[in-house]
């Protein structure tokens, strides 16, 4: 275990924070309580690639939680990003179509879940069921697609 990790008993007696506690907090401070996590760990994740530099785990997660939170032109520009620093992960490319997809970009998304499936994407039940390529499912492209995966 990291020595920064270890649990440690802390007394909050010495700091007198039971007469601050018993204030009202400024509403400013409340708001930040009503933030939902995905926002909270948004801001936590772009604080730490600003300090990190392009991290591609850290991206990865971050473009995860864009696209959640409905920022989906944040999550296709991480995407992006992914693509160039991993430009042979099949799964930064299946990322990417499903940005494209929401985007209703359906020709990028094709191409480049097309790159996907070349890189050695295979899993087509998950293609199937993606929330995030509806719109891609309604023609002969999807179909032929789908027909290579499954040959």
């Amino acid at each position: 275990m990291m020595p920064w990790l270890e649990h440690v008993t802390v007394n909050w007696d010495h700091w007198g924070l039971a007469f601050w506690l018993s204030r009202p907090m400024p509403e400013s401070v409340l708001q930040r309580f009503h933030e939902n996590q995905d926002v909270f760990d948004i801001r936590f994740l772009e604080d730490i690639l600003a300090r990190l530099g392009e991290d591609t785990d850290v991206l990865a997660q971050l473009g995860h939680l864009y696209t959640r939170a409905g920022r989906h032109r944040h999550g296709l520009a991480v995407d992006r990003r992914l693509a160039v620093l991993r430009p042979r992960d099949p799964i930064v490319h299946y990322n990417l179509a499903c940005s494209y997809a929401l985007l209703k970009q359906t020709g990028r998304a094709f191409a480049a879940l097309k790159k996907a499936v070349g890189l050695g994407y295979r899993d087509v039940a998950h293609m199937q069921q993606d929330p995030d390529l509806e719109n891609l499912r309604h023609g002969p492209q999807w179909n032929d697609l789908i027909g290579v995966l499954k040959s």
